[in-house]
């Protein structure tokens, strides 16, 4: 049976979960979670539990996905799979990808000033 749009965006016997439901209440993360932070699946032992949450967001990680995607995918708001893809983090079900070469640094100053020059131009 093919699963519909409600089953996976949080609901549950016909009414939607509330957030606080699906997070237990909390609201913060152990782990330090951006919008634009890659997460990848990793193979877990059969054993572990990940609950139906957990394993969904496992597959939707099956390729990089943002975290901003996963909420969309989630139905919930970014907060609610912040928390959630946390603790799949804890459990080392998730990991956070790289960024292929990319980095975080700040753009040095002549970079900015052409941009400057750019903007100024228009």
């Amino acid at each position: 049976m093919e699963s519909t749009h409600r089953e996976e965006a949080g609901y549950a016997g016909g009414a939607r979960l509330r957030p606080y439901t699906l997070t237990g209440g909390r609201t913060r993360c152990d782990h330090p979670l951006e919008l634009d932070t890659l997460l990848t699946a990793r193979p877990v032992p059969a054993e572990v539990d990940l609950g139906p949450d957990g394993e969904r967001i496992r597959v939707l990680c099956a390729t990089p996905t943002a975290v901003a995607e996963l909420a969309a995918h989630l139905g919930q708001p970014a907060q609610v799979a912040k928390v959630l893809a946390s603790d799949l983090l804890s459990a080392r079900a998730l990991v956070i990808a790289e960024h292929n070469g990319t980095d975080r640094r700040r753009p040095d100053r002549k970079t900015l000033e052409a941009v400057l020059v750019g903007l100024r131009a228009l």
